[in-house]
């Protein structure tokens, strides 16, 4: 019996080789430098995420707090707080690192890299 082929008005779906050989893998030069940006050249510097205010620090029961603006919400941020879960005073995939209340400054991390605000 002959294949009656694809009915009419259906789509036949790809073969599984189509959809492999649609997929891209790997990169275009194995031997480039990570970031293709250049051996030697430095990671982009990290900077406080763009509307947030770092006003002071305090130490409330003996914790050390900063307090900030950010997003029309005004309050105070702890060590390992994350934005995004268990604050609205800092912007998604962002931590608090570090209170240093005697200095007067406050280290953000965001992924691997970290900046620090100073009064």
């Amino acid at each position: 019996m002959a294949d009656p082929g694809p009915l009419a008005g259906l789509t036949p779906l790809p073969s599984s080789n189509q959809v492999v050989a649609s997929v891209a893998s790997g990169r275009v030069d194995p031997f480039a430098p990570v970031g293709g940006a250049g051996a030697g050249a430095a990671p982009a510097r990290l900077s406080l995420p763009p509307g947030l205010v770092f006003n002071g620090v305090i130490r409330s029961g003996g914790t050390p707090e900063a307090l900030v603006q950010f997003g029309g919400e005004t309050g105070t941020l702890r060590v390992g707080q994350r934005g995004g879960r268990t604050t609205p005073l800092l912007p998604a995939g962002w931590s608090v690192a570090s209170i240093d209340v005697q200095q007067g400054r406050l280290t953000l991390r965001q992924g691997k890299q970290s900046v620090t605000a100073e009064l």
